[in-house]
This record gives structure tokens, sequence and C-alpha cells, in this order.
């Protein structure tokens, strides 16, 4: 898929998105993503730093590959992507990477 230059004249609308299971401590739901439409019709999900972590999660936990929509990826042939050992690790160390920043956030700002 080639990349299409857009600026922000290109952009028809943009919709707030929630992964399932997505929540913050206080049980409320937490903020994914977010949906753009363009002016040509096309869609695309863009996904926050927590968004992105919580389809890392459930990639991990169904070891299949999916889409920043959360559907199941699939190849030429219509079958499931399965995750590799390279893809495990690759998504396990980003979540450990959150989790070591969140730790490091917490001990500088209990100051």
């Amino acid at each position: 898929m080639a990349f299409l230059k857009r600026s922000k004249e290109d952009v028809k609308s943009k919709k707030a998105v929630t992964w399932s299971g997505a929540r913050k401590k206080d049980g409320t739901k937490q903020k994914s993503g977010t949906v753009v439409t363009f002016n040509d019709g096309t869609t695309t999900t863009l996904l926050t730093p927590s968004g992105k972590a919580t389809k890392y999660s459930e990639e991990l936990r169904q070891g299949k590959k999916l889409t920043n929509d959360g559907e199941v990826k699939k190849d030429k042939k219509g079958r499931e992507k399965r995750l590799n050992d390279t893809g495990r690790a690759w998504r396990s160390g980003y979540l450990q990477a959150q989790k070591d920043a969140h730790k490091a956030y917490k001990a500088r700002s209990k100051k």
C-alpha cells in the first residue's frame, strides 16, 4: 500500500474509539484511539500509546495479529495470521518498556 500524504484539510471527520476492555482505574472507558475519515471516503484508525498496549496484550492473549480496529488480520488466502516468536517478543518488550517507564515516573513523582 502506497503512503498518501494528507493534511488537515483532507480530514472529513474524527471519532474517538475504545478497545473492548480498555478501562481506567475508576472503571470508565479509556480512549484507545481515533477513527479518521478522509474526504475521499477512506478511513484509518490511529491508536494512542495505551490503545497500542491494549492491542498488543490482546494479540499476545489470542496468539493472532489484529488490525487497529480489532479485527483479525488475514493473509492473501483468507487464513488468520498467527503471531510468531519474533512478534511475541516485540509486543512483550513494548509492554515491559511501558511498565518500566510508568515505574520510573511514579518513583520520580514521589518526592
